[in-house]
């Protein structure tokens, strides 16, 4: 559990995640996949800040349900 946490504060760890998101878009044609990488990457920014990385990973996964919802 540490290693995650230690994983999760680190900023390249979203930016890594957004470019997976953005080249799942692409192979896959989801429109809303740049919307949901910018997302990410305002959340790693918001870690390398000083915020709560599991509350990160909440508002990706809302993000995420959120923009899934019609």
């Amino acid at each position: 559990m540490d290693y995650l946490k230690k994983r999760l504060r680190e900023p390249s760890s979203y930016a890594g995640l957004a470019a997976l998101v953005m080249g799942i878009g692409q192979l896959g044609k989801i429109n809303e996949a740049p919307a949901i990488a910018d997302g990410i990457g305002q959340v790693g920014q918001a870690v390398a800040g000083g915020a709560d990385p599991m509350i990160a990973l909440f508002t990706i996964g809302a993000g995420l349900v959120a923009s899934l919802l019609k």
